[in-house]
C-alpha cells in the first residue's frame, strides 16, 4: 500500500487579560461547531514557522509572533483508500493584530476562548494536551517575556 506523507504547521495563539489570565484563538467548522487550533500544509520553500504564521493569519484573520516551539503531533489516517501519515508542528504564539472576522473560507468561525474553556472546547485530545505544554512554558517564562504577550484592550473581540 502506498503511503502519503504530509507536513503541516500551526499555532496556539494567546493574548493576556488584565486579570492575569490568557485567551486562546480557535477556529470552528461545521454545525455543531468542531473547535480546533489553526493549522495547515507547509508549502514548497516555506519553513514550518513560516507556514504556522501564515496558516494562523489565513484561518483566524489575526497576525501572531512565535514565542517558542510547543510540540509535533503525528497521526495516521485513510483517505480514498490511501494511507496517510501526517505530522503537525505546533508553536506557542502571541497575538499581534487583526480581527477574527477576517478569517478565510477554511474556517466557519474564529473566536477567542478563555484558555480553560478552550481546553474543554477543543475536539482533539492531542490539541488539548498542547494547552498543558503551553501552561508549562508560560509558568517557566521570565516576567518580562510574559509581558510581551499583548494585553486585551479591544473588547470588540471578546472571549467566550
Amino acid at each position: 500500500m502506498q503511503i502519503k506523507y504530509e507536513v503541516s504547521a500551526g499555532g496556539l495563539v494567546l493574548r493576556r487579560r488584565v486579570d492575569g489570565g490568557f485567551d486562546m484563538l480557535l477556529i470552528g467548522r461545521g454545525e455543531p461547531r468542531s473547535w480546533a487550533l489553526p493549522k495547515g500544509h507547509v508549502e514548497a520553500r516555506e519553513t514550518n514557522e513560516e507556514a504556522a504564521l501564515r496558516e494562523v493569519r489565513e484561518e483566524t484573520g489575526c497576525n501572531a509572533t512565535i514565542i517558542g516551539r510547543l510540540s509535533e503531533i503525528s497521526y495516521w489516517f485513510y483517505n480514498f483508500q490511501r494511507k496517510h501519515k501526517k505530522s503537525v508542528h505546533f508553536y506557542l504564539m502571541a497575538y499581534v493584530s487583526g480581527d477574527t472576522a477576517d478569517h478565510d473560507h477554511e474556517a466557519d468561525e474564529a473566536a477567542w476562548f478563555d484558555i480553560n474553556r478552550a481546553k474543554k472546547a477543543l475536539k482533539y485530545v492531542n490539541e488539548r494536551r498542547l494547552i498543558d505544554l503551553a501552561n508549562e512554558m508560560l509558568a517557566s517564562m521570565a516576567p518580562n517575556l510574559l509581558e510581551s504577550i499583548p494585553l486585551v484592550t479591544d473588547e470588540s473581540q471578546p472571549a467566550r
